[in-house]
């Protein structure tokens, strides 16, 4: 199936998903109360984590299918594999659960400020969260392997159908039984019968059975050097992403911790923008490594950098130059976000960059050589480990926003020039001058521009999203022309020096 076939596939299962995701908040609020939205917070902060956890599991699964399926590895020992990298998550959860149930009332009590719901109601909505992330991080290893099959319409259509389930027959529900607790039983269910649709379609796409009870330590001793670094690395990112959010909950109410989220919700759509490219072009980076090396992959490479910043940077400059103006027409709600506006400014400038920055790890990851990644994130943690609780203590959630983003800005533009020269030399200076920061300032620019000219005083909100809208498209038009000229001078380079 075509690359353009698969992003639209992607891009259909994110807008979905966003579209919901965000449309539930207001009914959250409303009918569940801020308390409550606190821990449906709290809720998206660990599912958070399954996403980077997966960054350790489902890159070396998922890039043992490709091969398989371009002919360069074992059907027999891939389908070993995977299912010892089922048994291996499923022995690492084990205690996490297990440490969650048995210290759930002094997590209550001592680690969430004071609220309206109750111990009891927080230590049993804790429990739930902990078991939906074991099993959404099971799943996000089994739609891994899909996903490098190339079978990346179903996984869309199948993501669709459950968050369908998961978030819009969820209103009723929540309208009928106005209790956080019954929210969270449904969505463990629906993360069950996930888990268990994505299991039944690799069965049936693999062209051999897959053992149930196997656990084969030679299959891990194979890829056991990426497999570690991915995982340690991931362990890294996720306290050193959300060390920030841990605090907050400690330091605000849950009402006020609501509101937090609420930005950081929305700063993360640059995130989510992102994946379904870097998902497409994995399978196609790692198969153009294997079979073209170093110049077929950088290829492929600048192609999935070109769609990501037509599709994140216009986002991103957007969020960024009218924050206030964004919460507005989300919430409703004027009070919110003047109190959010400048927690999600600096959140969305460090997560757009962190966003185009982590697709060299993708690179790494096609490439089979994942040290320098975990190199990054040990600095990364090296700073913002001391940096992060000093700035929670003395600015709140602003401070950490900011530092955020400042601390993204430095590491995208000293360590990635340090690792394109290191390992990916076709690369330098072209990627990070012309392919990613250009753009960038371009889209800042008009977006800031505009904010300035069009939107400043204004209360009416058909207007705002009106120029929101239009401004989005075309910040995204300028750099289709921008990265187009591009595009083409590199062609009739190409053909000239062939």
């Amino acid at each position: 199936m075509s690359l353009n076939k698969h992003i639209f596939a992607n891009y259909t299962g994110v807008v979905v998903t966003t579209l919901l995701t965000f449309l539930v908040v207001p009914f959250y609020l409303k009918w569940l109360g801020p308390d409550a939205y606190g821990l449906i917070g709290i809720a998206t902060m660990i599912q958070a984590w399954t996403m980077l956890l997966n960054a350790g599991f489902g890159p070396v699964a998922g890039r043992q299918a490709a091969q398989a399926q371009g002919g360069t590895a074992s059907w027999q020992e891939t389908s070993r594999f995977i299912r010892t990298i089922d048994w291996l998550v499923a022995g690492l959860s084990l205690p996490i659960v297990f440490t969650v149930f048995f210290s759930r009332h002094w997590l209550a009590e001592h680690w969430l400020e004071k609220n309206s719901l109750g111990t009891e109601t927080v230590a049993l909505s804790l429990v739930l969260l902990i078991l939906m992330t074991v099993i959404r991080l099971a799943t996000s290893v089994s739609r891994g392997v899909i996903a490098n099959l190339e079978e990346q319409v179903w996984l869309n259509i199948n993501l669709v159908i459950f968050n369908v389930w998961r978030y819009g027959v969820s209103l009723p529900i929540v309208y009928f039984w106005p209790n956080v607790n019954v929210l969270f039983v449904w969505w463990l269910f629906i993360t069950a019968l996930e888990y268990l649709s994505a299991q039944a379609k690799i069965s049936v796409s693999i062209p051999v059975p897959i053992p149930f009870f196997v656990f084969d330590t030679s299959e891990l001793k194979k890829h056991g050097k990426m497999a570690t670094t991915l995982v340690v690395t991931s362990g890294i990112l996720i306290v050193v992403t959300n060390l920030d959010k841990l605090l907050l909950a400690s330091l605000l109410p849950l009402a006020n911790y609501g509101y937090f989220s609420i930005a950081a919700l929305l700063a993360s759509s640059v995130l989510i923008l992102a994946q379904p490219i870097a998902q497409a072009f994995q399978p196609r980076l790692t198969k153009a490594y294997a079979s073209g090396g170093m110049e077929a992959a950088c290829n492929e490479f600048r192609q999935c950098t070109h769609w990501t910043v037509l599709l994140v940077f216009p986002v991103g400059a957007v969020i960024f130059a009218m924050p206030e103006s964004i919460l507005t027409i989300w919430t409703h709600d004027h009070l919110v976000a003047v109190n959010a506006a400048n927690i999600l400014r600096g959140y969305v400038l460090g997560s757009t960059l962190f966003a185009v920055g982590s697709l060299l790890y993708v690179m790494q990851v096609a490439m089979g050589n994942v040290s320098w990644h975990l190199r990054s994130n040990l600095i990364f943690a090296a700073i913002l480990f001391p940096g992060l609780p000093l700035m929670v203590s003395k600015y709140g959630a602003e401070g950490a926003a900011w530092l955020w983003a400042g601390f993204n800005f430095v590491l995208f533009v000293v360590w990635n020039v340090f690792l394109l020269r290191k390992l990916l030399k076709p690369l330098f200076p072209q990627w990070i001058l012309i392919d990613t920061l250009l753009p960038m300032l371009v889209s800042f620019a008009i977006a800031l521009s505009t904010n300035y000219l069009f939107i400043n005083n204004t209360e009416s909100i058909s207007y705002m999203l009106m120029i929101v809208i239009s401004l989005s498209l075309f910040i995204f038009s300028v750099l289709w022309f921008l990265t187009k000229e591009k595009k083409n001078e590199r062609e009739i380079e190409q053909t000239r020096m062939s």
